[in-house]
């Protein structure tokens, strides 16, 4: 009771805004700005002049999202994979938001603003350590998306909570190098002096002109915010340190009353609700330019492939073929079915569909190695009628002839081919890998390896032979292809399947119903097809035969099966029905034996839902993350993409685990730019529920889309700390939780941690023994000595003695040391590398997580500690040099180097170019020829030692590491000048902030396109 006890008196002054508000709730004004909607604004943005910039979109539109939907086209699903991808930022934000806004570095409130730019600095830092690698893992994108959303919740609330946009409404100048590597110093207010003068904050616009301070910038102090309280000062005075302000910052009625921010367009939340829209857009296009700017953006650079990555960009573009590779000895007989299963079913929903691959190839390897088998076809239904036939037999020893199947396939295969190996064995012919590679990089084949197995099973009985050990081969062939190789049991083989083709070939198949038909149910089904359903596929589990089931069209036919569009197919007590173009309406399905049935419903279309609940802490909504909790009230967000705009009469309804409706209301669908949107006010219910989105569709057909996952309800909460920082090798590291008993009784919960490399320190799980309404906190530790390593952890719990998981949080982490990058402040023009190269000189800045002490000097470079901040290098040389490479470490610990080119590349224009006056002209003056030097020979480097100072203006953390360190280039962190950018520009007053536009305006709502359902 205690630790609830003190968690409430801590939650008395974490009420109101300190920012932009994370989301929209249930009330809000939906035209407002959020960090939600700022972050989904910005990447739409930032997506848009990337596609431009690099000619991958050829269009008159100017509207970024415009810009975006004509890239994709008709390709909704890769659309909607993007959208997704902006929502992780987004939620990426709003967790840091729910985490630190009591800390005013991270809501930049009580004139925080050094160490929030610094905070950005060394973040971004740690992000362009992450780039550095070349490809992005799922867990370093997680982690990379956790990091970003730490920078986005900083730099939005710049804009929302400091002076700056008064300054830009004034004519002040507007400096986008807040929180970026190439901001060295902030201009804020001094500790004593007064910026804002008494307002009443109750009466709207009192508080327009409260600011005393225009030429340097401050924040409000929030009474929340306790860490760092407003200053005191005489309570008769009239001016003072400004507020932050809003009905529930309790200080605001000490001098100076009133406040600045700007986070909504209420006045009873913001004194300057009037500068809102200003401010928000402003952090739109802050957000934008921290991806993408040319001079300070952060992925500028980082080349197309991965920036792609990012963003989610990746579309269809080739017609590609499909490639499967399997194992048909006898061990794989508990794999084969399910990796038949898993086939078939995604071949009847992909058939028909744009997505549909238009060629199928089929390898199939033994022992010896002439069983390999060759199976190639166009047709969908001729794949997965030969698939049907598989069996498994012979083989007996390990390894196999996986390669020579991998071969097979590889030269039946087209070029951008997909190819799926499946096997429970090493390669016997392993001397052919390299082979496979060249071949596979021919034709731009990626290789996709799902793994039960290897030699050393006891099921597998091992021959010797004398080649290297193959369990490097599949890793070798996955990595030089860009495919994966997923390791996992038997009973994982259908879901990572599942998982791996809907990523590289979205069916873009979405649930329509689900329910299960008991005995005594009603032998008589409804199915709905509506006009959006290029394909419908029903799935029943329970029949003994294929003739068990009846399907009836809307006018009362019974459809035919097989023919040319619709086909049947029977597999282990399961019907698989599929029919391409199913007229819309109501068909009906008949079962013809009294047997339990579950029966699944998806269609490949473009309309489909997602869901979300977000819950209300002290007047701000937040999206959980986690598991509900039973009997309290949330907020079900429904999020649904390629709606028409003319679709009509929506219902959400709550289904139970057996598709019955346990509730249903009406929704009001919300069109933006960002997203379609609509809302229900629910209460909990004690079992697990789907959600379901029910209406008419733009014909006046009935469609239904269910959101694929099961939300369960429990009674205890688990919050695991996000750990937002790279943590140092060789040091344990706590991993807290907080376990909270909210159901109404004692219970005892087990929660237990696991990780994907054996980093975490025993003991990985620990008792709790809670009363009701009783919470408290417990650690875990992990420990990595291995640099610059990604290590994703799972803190779950479960009632103990169960096996059934009530709450889980999964998570990455980063291990490194120090880091470093540099900024090329002046490059060379190519022109000026050659025979006067000596006259022409460039400089640049060398940035470290640590103060320097030491660094490594190399001839013809000029390197100086920075006076101001001595965790930077100021470089310069001339012209003759190419490149530089520079080596610092600090008085204690490892150090770093950063590698940079100096000449310009063809796109980037050199500014400020300095020529040296050529003295060999002057008369009376003499001079050697200067030696060229590109290639530094280590006997030109010397040692120079520095007593560091104390003068750093920002926090570093290491993060990069002395034996593999990560050279991080300019083009990681973007920040190459050039002509078409500037440091500074300046808001002219013609901008009326009267007249600044809110998000609604100039809103292009997300119309269907119709043509790419034509086939």
């Amino acid at each position: 009771m205690a630790m609830l006890l003190l968690l409430s008196v801590l939650s008395i002054v974490a009420v109101g805004t300190v920012a932009f508000k994370p989301t929209i709730g249930q009330g809000d004004d939906p035209s407002m700005y959020t960090h939600e909607s700022i972050t989904l604004e910005g990447i739409d943005k930032a997506a848009a002049d990337f596609l431009m910039s690099n000619g991958f979109v050829n269009t008159t539109k100017t509207n970024h999202y415009e810009i975006v939907k004509e890239y994709f086209g008709s390709d909704t699903k890769s659309y909607q994979d993007y959208q997704q991808r902006g929502h992780e930022f987004a939620l990426a934000v709003m967790k840091v938001y729910k985490s630190y806004h009591l800390n005013p570095d991270y809501t930049v409130n009580s004139e925080r603003i050094i160490e929030a730019d610094s905070l950005v600095q060394s973040t971004r830092l740690q992000i362009a350590s992450i780039l550095s690698n070349g490809t992005l893992e799922d867990a370093s994108t997680a982690l990379l998306i956790d990091k970003v959303g730490k920078c986005l919740m900083i730099i939005q609330s710049f804009y929302s909570n400091t002076n700056w946009i008064e300054m830009m409404v004034d004519g002040g100048e507007s400096f986008l190098t807040f929180g970026t590597l190439a901001s060295t110093h902030q201009n804020v207010v001094a500790t004593g002096t007064a910026t804002c003068r008494n307002c009443d904050d109750s009466i709207p616009n009192s508080c327009n002109n409260n600011l005393l301070v225009k030429d340097r910038l401050t924040s409000g102090y929030l009474y929340s915010q306790s860490s760092v309280p407003k200053p005191k000062g005489d309570p008769r005075a009239t001016e003072g340190k400004c507020s932050h302000g809003g009905v529930n910052d309790f200080g605001r009625n000490t001098p100076a009353t009133g406040g600045i921010n700007k986070e909504t367009p209420d006045w009873n939340w913001s004194p300057h609700a009037h500068l809102h829209n200003m401010s928000g857009q402003t952090a739109v296009q802050a957000t934008a330019a921290f991806f993408i700017d040319a001079t300070t953006g952060l992925l500028s650079g980082i080349g197309q492939t991965m920036m792609i990555d990012v963003f989610k960009l990746k579309r269809q573009v080739h017609e590609l073929s499909m490639g499967f590779v399997i194992d048909v000895t006898g061990s794989m007989a508990n794999d084969i079915n399910s990796v038949k299963n898993t086939l078939i079913g995604y071949l009847s929903a992909a058939i028909g569909t744009p997505n549909a691959p238009h060629k199928y190839v089929l390898s199939t390897f033994s022992d010896p190695a002439n069983l390999t088998t060759l199976f190639v076809t166009t047709d969908g239904h001729e794949m997965i009628q030969r698939i049907e036939r598989l069996t498994v037999g012979g083989g007996g020893d390990c390894p196999e002839y996986t390669i020579s199947g991998v071969l097979t396939a590889i030269n039946a295969s087209d070029p951008y081919s997909l190819i799926y190996v499946a096997t429970d064995a090493d390669a016997k012919d392993a001397n052919m890998t390299d082979d496979a590679i060249t071949e596979a990089n021919a034709k731009h084949i990626t290789l996709q390896f799902i793994l039960t197995g290897n030699c050393s099973s006891a099921s597998r009985r091992r021959r010797e032979i004398h080649v290297r050990q193959t369990r490097s081969v599949f890793s070798d062939l996955a990595l030089h292809t860009g495919g994966h190789v997923y390791h996992v049991d038997h009973s994982e083989v259908t879901a990572t399947l599942d998982h791996v083709l809907e990523k590289d070939f979205p069916s873009s198949e979405a649930i329509i119903d689900y329910f299960v038909q008991t005995s005594t149910d009603s032998d008589t089904m409804n199915i709905t097809a509506d006009s959006e359903a290029a394909v419908l596929v029903v799935t029943i589990e329970g029949p003994f035969s294929e003739y068990q089931a009846s399907l009836y069209l809307p006018n009362g036919t019974e459809q035919s099966f097989p023919t040319s569009r619709a086909t049947r197919y029977y597999s282990s007590h399961k019907i698989t029905m599929s029919i391409q173009r199913p007229p819309p309406g109501i068909w009906k399905l008949t079962r013809l034996t009294h047997s339990t049935w579950k029966v699944n419903v998806t269609a490949s279309t473009y309309l489909d839902i997602d869901s979300q609940l977000k819950e209300v802490e002290y007047g701000i909504s937040y999206v959980v993350d986690r598991n509900p909790i039973m009997g309290k009230n949330y907020t079900l967000e429904v999020l649904v993409y390629n709606l028409n705009t003319s679709a009509s009469g929506f219902h959400l309804h709550l289904l139970d685990e057996q598709g019955t409706v346990m509730y249903s209301q009406p929704v009001n669908i919300i069109f933006s730019s960002t997203k379609i949107t609509g809302y229900m006010e629910i209460v909990t219910p004690n079992k697990s529920f789907y959600v379901q989105l029910s209406g008419i569709d733009q014909n006046g057909f009935q469609f239904k889309r269910m959101s694929r996952k099961l939300t369960t309800p429990v009674g205890v909460d688990l919050y695991v700390t996000p750990i937002l920082v790279n943590l140092d090798t060789g040091i344990p590291h706590n991993i807290t939780y907080t376990l909270s008993n909210l159901g109404r009784s004692t219970q005892t919960y087990t929660v237990s941690i696991t990780d994907d490399k054996g980093r975490v320190l025993s003991p990985t799980s620990q008792q709790q023994i809670l009363p009701p309404e009783n919470s408290t906190t417990g650690n875990f530790q992990i420990l990595s000595s291995n640099e610059l390593e990604f290590v994703t952890y799972t803190v779950s719990v479960k009632l103990s003695g169960s096996t059934d998981i009530l709450q889980s949080s999964t998570s990455t982490v980063m291990f490194a040391g120090p880091v470093c990058s540099s900024i090329i402040s002046q490059k060379c023009r190519s022109a000026n590398t050659k025979t006067n190269c000596s006259i022409f000189t460039w400089s640049a800045t060398a940035i470290f997580s640590f103060e320097v002490a030491t660094y490594t000097s190399v001839r013809n470079i000029s390197m100086t500690i920075d006076p101001v901040n001595a965790k930077r290098l100021q470089l310069s040389g001339d012209c003759c040099q190419r490149n530089f490479s520079v080596t610092a470490r600090p008085s204690v610990g490892s150090g770093c180097e950063t590698s940079e080119n100096v000449v310009a590349s063809g796109d980037q224009v050199v500014i400020n170019e300095v020529k040296i006056p050529d003295i060999t002209k002057i008369p009376g003056t003499t001079t050697e020829t200067p030696e060229v030097t590109t290639n530094i020979p280590e006997e030109t480097k010397e040692v120079v030692s520095h007593q560091s100072s104390n003068q750093a203006v920002f926090v570093g953390i290491g993060i990069g590491s002395a034996a593999a360190v990560a050279i991080l280039t300019v083009a990681a962190v973007g920040l190459i000048i050039r002509m078409k950018k500037s440091r500074s520009s300046k808001i002219h007053h013609s901008q009326e902030i009267n007249n600044y536009p809110n998000r609604y305006e100039n809103v292009i709502k997300p119309k269907f396109n119709q043509s790419s359902l034509d086939f």
